[in-house]
C-alpha cells in the first residue's frame, strides 16, 4: 500500500477531488474531507464511524435520501437495517447520475 502525504492549508483540505482508488483515512476531522468527496462530480462510498456524522451529513434519521443538497446532488444515508433500505437505494442507483453513498463501515460490504 502506499501512502501520500496530502498537506493542508488553514487546516483545510483545498482540493478539487481525493486521490481515486484508494482508501482515504482523513483522520483529522473538521478539515473537509467529506464535503469534498459529497461536492465533486465522481462517485462515492464513503464510510464513517457513527450514524450521527450520517444523519449530521444527509439530515435524515433513517436510511434514504438526503434532505441535503450538495452543488445540486442528494447523497444516500445508509445505516441501520440494510434489508429495509434496499428497495430505496436500488431506486437511487437507477435514478441519480452521480452517487454519493455515506454509510457506516459495517454497510460498506
Amino acid at each position: 500500500m502506499e501512502k501520500l502525504k496530502i498537506e493542508s492549508k488553514d487546516g483545510f483540505l483545498h482540493l478539487e477531488d481525493l486521490p481515486h482508488n484508494c482508501i482515504f483515512n482523513k483522520v483529522v476531522t473538521g478539515c473537509g474531507a467529506t464535503t469534498i468527496a459529497l461536492q465533486n462530480a465522481e462517485d462515492y462510498v464513503i464510510a464513517v464511524p457513527t450514524t450521527e456524522l450520517i444523519i449530521n451529513k444527509t439530515d435524515i434519521t433513517q436510511a434514504g435520501l438526503s434532505k441535503l443538497s450538495y452543488n445540486g446532488k442528494r447523497p444516500f444515508g445508509l445505516f441501520g437495517k440494510f434489508n429495509d433500505a434496499l428497495p430505496l437505494l436500488k431506486d437511487y442507483l437507477n435514478s441519480s447520475d452521480t452517487k454519493k453513498i455515506i454509510c457506516t463501515y459495517n454497510q460498506v460490504p
